[in-house]
């Protein structure tokens, strides 16, 4: 299971569960106890198989629901069961509470709107998974890659989980068209009639044949649904609505201000627990938990006698907000802080956990040789996503990390011996030892020295906006005949779809009704005026409050913004920044640039911006041998102009601006997985256009058409792709037998190669010319990495010597039969540059 999990029980599903499979048991003054017994063995269970690193249960509360009110006789064939199961509730909730577990709950709501809340509010953030743990098969409409389902199918001992694949096993359709099978079919014991006549297998051949209840509504219209199964649907639209809304779980539960972190799993109050378990007469969890602490204290002492196989030169390290301690296989050292970074500096290796955030820690960088197990847990299996010490003790040393500095050490020493056997064995010693590791201190230099920010700009910027975004509001509202909230995407979808009666053919459908994200407005582009004023609101929007409101308040007292470089997020091996992210700063648009021009050279000093020309398409040519893309960049040739002039049968001075566009979109869109209708909608073409125009690039580019072949078999085989380098992604759905996942896999296994390895060149090229920066004696410094460019702050004296240099280094960091390109600009800031002479 992936980690970091959130796992969120179903509390009302599984104290019946609990309630049916154990058999009567009461305490020696009669007190009905088997559901708790069974639920407290359902929250051991969970604890120990899947380790989660959050956890709560959501209840049912007495009364009446929203769904009562729409529809009177809903769950109205249910009886009551005894109260001695009810009464077990409050006991139960108090065990959870023992476990440090929390208890949610919505008047109005059901415990399955809590959960469907959970799934959709932090499923996937973070990289968090949500496991649902019930006994109630409804919970299915909400599994997605980032959330899946525990269900109980037999009493307490026979489980399955649920994630998409197995849902499309079980069912032969989505997750997505469970609510609507579920609207068709109704449902007994929920009192939910359905549709008369219509039973699982036709309500599901009819899902796979058209998708969703509208559209079986329109293809009855359309005459393509046989009469015996169309006069069952005849007349009953407004009935199909009601029963959707019945049966689709809700997920904007209001939960306050709930997070996963208040839901944390810690370590149990064992005296606690003791103490309730005695009382209920739970003699084995009573005994564990007494002997809990104990047990806890004799495996520190074993760990702390176990003898380390360590040369004295190579030392482990850990600290806290007052020392930091080391082990050298001899004895633990605890030094103050202000005197560690000297004594580390000597050591032959250094061994530890996220020690770029020690460097910030010392407030030096580390000159040692590193072994960072936390960047090389990365290295070796970038779809872990979580790569916190426990994390990874979960994974590799399965068990749980221990409280306690000593805890740490040990940890991090028997980890450190797994990776140091599994670089060996995955050929992993240059990515590991020759690009993470050195790169290491030099992000921590970059985020250390930080850019100078020109808050004034800002606050210019921030003001203009204002009256655009005040006029795009007046303009919108004029048009759509009514003032709404524009930011709210049920209360736009209602405009579009409904007031101004847009197109609803392709577009998207939602559980509140159709979708009106970016991709679905652009399917809208020119069917009314609102569209475009929308987009522009949108993204006006986002970059004021992401970046110019923000910005400012992220300016430290030296005048400048320090962003973080993460090296543990892309599974490509790319960097990525937050606090601010520089990544998602529009490239090539007006307010992208008026953005950057925010990020300033302080006086004496010149900003440098060294990009690499048409970095992927380079690497592309190169990894494919495709004779026509090597032969385009070894010409200096412009590589669009002459796409589009082969694919067109044009000259080079034939092709117009809309043809270089088109090829351009192709050039890169190929390496995506790009199809025909994307590409259409991208360049404004008919589908029919842009099918022919990818099958000529085919036709010319046959060495690229080989490459995307040959990585597809590759990945299939080994079920995972790498980089020139060695750097590997692994692909654990590209068997998977669900055709959407597997496609989507090969996407990756034709893109990786090339990505990871221009991420990879990237990095090689800051550790070079970092090695250059501090061997030199100019006043230059290495400032930020954005994509395939390096941003430098050079001493205008400087600036002759220094900017050929760079871009001489970055260049040939790779020789290869295709030439790499770096174009140079310099400037006083970030959004107005210049072309270096």
């Amino acid at each position: 299971m992936k980690h970091p999990l959130f796992i969120v029980l179903d509390g009302n599903a599984l104290l019946h569960r609990a309630w049916h499979s154990i058999p009567p048991l009461t305490t020696s003054d009669g007190t009905v106890v088997n559901a708790v017994y069974g639920f407290t063995n359902i929250i051991e269970k969970i604890l120990t198989d899947y380790k989660p690193d959050s956890m709560v249960v959501a209840w049912d509360l007495p009364g009446k629901t929203f769904r009562h009110e729409a529809y009177a006789d809903y769950k109205g064939t249910r009886k009551k069961k005894e109260p001695e199961l009810y009464d077990q509730i409050p006991i139960i909730k108090e065990v959870l509470s023992g476990y440090d577990i929390p208890s949610l709950s919505k008047e109005g709501f059901e415990a399955d709107d809590i959960l469907g809340t959970i799934a959709k509010d932090f499923g996937g953030k973070d990289g968090l998974h949500v496991l649902i743990v019930t006994g109630d098969l409804d919970a299915l409409q909400l599994v997605t890659d980032d959330v899946s389902v525990l269900a109980f199918i037999k009493g307490l001992s026979q489980t399955k989980t649920y994630d998409p694949r197995a849902v499309m096993e079980r069912y032969a359709l989505r997750t997505d068209q469970l609510v609507d099978l579920k609207a068709l079919m109704g449902d007994s014991s929920d009192n939910i009639p359905g549709f008369a006549g219509v039973g699982q297998k036709t309500a599901t051949s009819l899902l796979q044949e058209h998708e969703t209840i509208e559209g079986i509504y329109a293809a009855i219209k359309d005459g393509l649904v046989p009469s015996k199964f169309a006069k069952k649907f005849d007349g009953k639209e407004d009935f199909a609505e009601e029963m959707r809304h019945l049966v689709t779980i809700v997920d904007d539960v209001d939960l306050g201000i709930f997070k996963p972190q208040d839901a944390k799993v810690v370590m149990p109050d064992a005296g606690k627990l003791t103490q309730l378990f005695r009382e209920l007469e739970f003699k084995t969890l009573e005994i564990k938990y007494k002997e809990q602490m104990v047990e806890h204290v004799e495996e520190v002492t074993k760990q702390e006698q176990k003898t380390g196989k360590v040369e004295s030169d190579i030392v482990f390290v850990v600290w806290n907000e007052e020392e930091v301690i080391i082990s050298d296989g001899k004895k633990k050292e605890h030094i103050a802080r202000k005197s560690a970074s000297k004594r580390l500096h000597s050591k032959k290796m250094i061994i530890g956990h996220d020690l770029k955030s020690l460097m910030h820690r010392l407030d030096s960088a580390i000159t040692a040789p590193l072994f960072d197990t936390m960047v090389i847990g990365y290295v070796l299996n970038s779809a872990l996503r979580d790569f916190s010490l426990a994390s990874l003790s979960r994974e590799y040393l399965q068990r749980e990390l221990e409280e306690g500095i000593d805890a740490q050490l040990y940890a991090i020493r028997e980890i450190a011996e797994i990776f140091e056997d599994k670089i060996s064995q995955e050929k992993a010693e240059k990515i590991v030892y020759e690009i993470e590791m050195p790169l290491i201190s030099i992000l921590f230099q970059m985020e250390k020295e930080g850019i100078v920010v020109d808050k004034k700009h800002l606050s210019v910027l921030s003001s203009k906006l204002e009256g655009r975004i005040h006029e795009l509001t007046k303009h919108i509202h004029k048009l759509a005949g009514r003032e709404f909230n524009i930011k709210s995407p049920s209360q736009l979808a209602v405009i579009l779809f409904d007031d101004l009666n847009l197109p609803t053919k392709k577009i998207k459908k939602t559980k509140t009704g159709y979708s009106t994200a970016a991709s679905e407005l652009e399917k809208l582009r020119g069917t009314h005026d609102i569209i475009p004023l929308i987009s522009e609101y949108r993204e006006l929007t986002k970059l004021k409050s992401t970046y110019i409101d923000t910005l400012p308040d992220l300016i430290d007292e030296d005048g400048r913004v320090h962003t973080s470089y993460n090296q543990t997020v892309a599974a490509t091996g790319r960097l990525s920044s937050s606090d601010p992210n520089l990544q998602n700063i529009p490239i090539r648009t007006a307010l992208g640039n008026e953005i950057r021009k925010a990020f300033i050279a302080p006086p004496g000093k010149t900003l440098l911006a060294a990009d690499y020309s048409q970095f992927e398409l380079r690497l592309a040519a190169y990894i494919s041998k495709d004779k026509e893309l090597m032969d385009a960049f070894n010409s200096s040739t412009d590589v669009h102009t002459r796409t589009a002039a082969r694919i067109l049968n044009k000259e080079m001075d034939e092709v117009s601006k809309s043809d270089r566009r088109l090829a351009k979109a192709v050039n890169f869109g190929i390496l995506y997985g790009m199809g025909s209708r994307s590409l259409a909608r991208s360049v404004g073409i008919r589908a029919t256009e842009a099918k022919s125009f990818i099958e000529r690039y085919f036709e010319i580019h046959p060495g690229l058409k080989s490459y995307m072949e040959e990585m597809k078999l590759r990945a299939h085989k080994n079920e995972y792709v790498e980089t020139l380098f060695g750097r590997r992604r692994y692909l654990k759905d590209i068997n998977s037998g669900i055709q959407m996942l597997v496609a989507a896999a090969e996407r990756m296994a034709i893109n990786m190669p090339i990505q990871g390895t221009q991420a990879d060149l990237v990095k090689m090229a800051m550790i070079q010319v970092r090695d250059w920066i501090d061997s030199s004696e100019f006043d230059v410094k290495m400032l930020l990495q954005v994509h395939d460019e390096l941003v430098f702050e050079i001493a205008n004296k400087d600036l002759e010597q220094v900017v050929p240099e760079i871009k001489r280094i970055m260049e040939d960091i790779w020789q290869n039969t295709v030439p790499l390109i770096v174009d140079a600009e310099i400037g006083s800031n970030w959004g107005e540059l210049k072309d270096w002479e």
